[in-house]
C-alpha cells in the first residue's frame, strides 16, 4: 500500500476531513444489524488522526478506527502497551460503504519494505523517525503530538 502525503495528519491541508456523524451512522447500522453487537463508545479527539468506536460483539471487544482525513477503516484491539493490534474482519466491511476497510496484513507491512513508493513529506518522515514508527498502520493511525 502506498502512503500519500498528509496521511499522517501533517502536511494535510489538501485533504478533506471525514464526517464523524457519518462514521457514527455506519457503526450504529453495524450494531443494529449484527447479532449481539453494541456500540459502547465513540471517541473523537481532534489531535488524533483517526476517530474511533468501541464495539462489543458477543464476548469480543474491539475498536473500529476511521481515518480522519481519508476514507479508510481499520479494526484493532489494544495490546499490553496500549498499542494497536490490527485485526482482519472481512464480514464487517459491508457496513462501511465508500470506505476502504484495511486488513491486518496490510497495516503491519514495514515502512521500509516499499519506502520508495510512499509520497510522504519531509515533515512526515521526521515524525516517523522521532516516534520510531515501523509499519504502515503506525503512520496511518497515529496520535503523534
Amino acid at each position: 500500500m502506498r502512503l500519500t502525503k498528509g496521511i499522517s495528519g501533517f502536511d494535510a491541508d489538501h485533504l478533506i476531513e471525514q464526517d464523524m456523524r457519518r462514521f457514527q451512522s455506519m457503526v450504529y447500522h453495524l450494531a443494529t444489524s449484527e447479532q449481539r453487537a453494541k456500540a459502547l463508545q465513540f471517541i473523537d479527539q481532534p489531535h488524533f488522526v483517526y476517530m474511533q468506536a468501541l464495539i462489543q460483539m458477543g464476548d469480543e471487544q474491539f475498536t473500529i478506527l476511521h481515518h480522519r482525513l481519508m476514507p479508510y477503516i481499520a479494526f484493532a484491539k489494544f495490546d499490553e502497551e496500549l498499542n494497536f493490534q490490527f485485526l482482519t474482519k472481512p464480514h464487517l466491511h459491508k457496513y462501511f460503504p465508500m470506505r476502504k476497510c484495511l486488513v491486518a496484513d496490510t497495516l503491519n507491512i514495514l515502512l521500509t519494505q516499499d519506502k520508495e513508493l510512499h509520497s510522504l513529506s519531509e515533515v512526515e518522515w521526521k515524525y516517523i523517525s522521532h516516534f520510531d514508527s515501523k509499519t504502515i498502520g503506525d503512520v496511518m493511525f497515529n496520535y503523534w503530538d
